[in-house]
């Protein structure tokens, strides 16, 4: 077939990244709406800082560990159902926390559900990644499926604004539910049509165990030790950590330091992750000069530290300039996130476990953030408006994550070069 979509070989090929594309951006829309409303919800005395960090963290948690589930599941079950019935549950979430908004214990149960079930959604999709494309479209792919964050951050912002303006708090929860249901149905129909003409990629493995079904999980953990990844691991809490604890506290960091009202704290919010859409290209772009994933995310934790210094020593002082700080954190913690969470697991794809790898770097990311917004949220409800505490330990961690990540880049630079001098005798 001539045509093409997206850059991709083949209109098939395109429409199956679109597809992809447009199930893991939904999840964004009912995963960082519960962020926009925070102040709103800070605002109604209805719980204090502590439950509403509960909540946040309820999230981050079940989602991490059902990563670990739903990674190694995801190499066996099919991905089209995975995908859907995650899409689907969270959208059915998010419209019952309209319907029980008051109650704490169902607001805390139904976000940490919301968290369980999408997480099985990104490890499914590498999966499809990994047996669908191939060579450059397969890199191609994970830098492309990296712009579902930014974008999805964008849209679940921009949504509860505009619900926010019109209507009470708790519509948020209703509008992005019925978004997300629609994406759902979307992606379902439109797999059930594509997938029939697709072809899966052959990788001409001659280990029988490599033909077909997955490597066993002892000789996976043998190389995730050998290739550094298991010290990584820690690197990606932080990762994790950074990412999505720095983007929750933002709108209430400038409603409550700098007084601009929940409005005004989701438009400068929004203006983030317009910014962070270029950090995955940034990343491809050291990377190919670099050709080592975690290389590239030491340069990328280097500056991460940089801002966040100079959000600790003027942040509290400058709006604008927290904001740029913000941006600058967000941006290469989205860059790493690409090379750590996407590029990675991709590695694995040949052995048949890009989707265990995958959830198990997803779950550490998800859990750190969890365990430090339950830190978070008792730090400011004890300290009241002291950031600079929270802002000291953000660039610990960034410090922290930069040395772990620099051990481990000869370890993993000689498991790639490997990878490569075995393929290149078996062709």
């Amino acid at each position: 077939m001539d045509k093409t979509r997206f850059g991709y070989t083949n209109v098939h090929n395109g429409t199956l990244f679109f597809l992809c594309w447009i199930a893991y951006f939904s999840t964004y829309i009912c995963r960082l709406n519960y962020s926009a409303v925070m102040p709103e919800l800070s605002a109604s005395g209805l719980f204090s800082e502590s439950q509403i960090a509960a909540v946040s963290s309820a999230f981050f948690i079940c989602y991490g560990l059902g990563q670990l589930v739903s990674g190694a599941v995801g190499d066996k079950l099919s991905p089209r159902h995975m995908i859907f019935g995650g899409v689907l549950i969270s959208g059915v979430s998010n419209i019952l926390i309209f319907l029980f908004h008051t109650s704490y214990a169902a607001l805390l149960l139904l976000w940490g559900l919301n968290g369980a079930v999408q997480s099985m959604v990104w490890s499914p999709i590498l999966r499809v990644a990994g047996e669908y494309f191939g060579g450059h479209e397969k890199e191609k792919f994970g830098i492309d499926i990296a712009t579902t964050v930014p974008l999805g951050t964008l849209a679940s912002y921009g949504v509860s604004l505009v619900t926010m303006l019109f209507l009470p708090w708790h519509y948020v929860f209703l509008t992005c539910g019925i978004i997300v249901l629609i994406a759902a149905v979307y992606w379902f129909l439109g797999t059930g049509r594509l997938l029939p003409h697709l072809q899966k990629i052959d990788y001409h493995t001659q280990e029988p165990e490599k033909q077909g079904k997955a490597l066993p999980l002892k000789k996976l953990a043998g190389m995730m030790v050998s290739s550094g990844i298991v010290v990584l691991m820690l690197s990606i809490v932080i990762q994790g950590t950074l990412k999505d604890s720095v983007t929750q506290w933002i709108p209430t960091f400038f409603d409550s330091q700098f007084h601009t009202g929940t409005s005004i704290s989701l438009v400068m919010t929004m203006v983030l992750p317009i910014i962070n859409v270029t950090g995955a290209y940034f990343a491809r772009m050291i990377d190919r000069r670099i050709r080592n994933e975690l290389t590239t995310s030491v340069i990328f934790f280097g500056i991460a530290a940089a801002f966040l210094a100079v959000l600790l020593l003027f942040g509290s002082k400058n709006m604008i300039l927290a904001l740029i700080c913000m941006a600058g954190v967000t941006n290469c913690m989205f860059a790493i996130n690409v090379m750590l969470i996407t590029m990675v697991p991709l590695r694995f794809s040949k052995f048949g476990r890009v989707s265990t790898v995958a959830g198990l770097v997803n779950a550490m990311a998800y859990i750190g953030c969890g365990a430090l917004n339950l830190a978070a949220g008792a730090l400011l409800e004890r300290t009241g408006t002291e950031w600079n505490i929270l802002f000291i330990l953000w660039l610990c961690l960034a410090v922290g994550a930069l040395v772990l990540t620099g051990s481990c880049v000869i370890p993993w630079k000689k498991f790639v070069q490997r990878e490569k001098l075995n393929e290149a005798e078996q062709e």
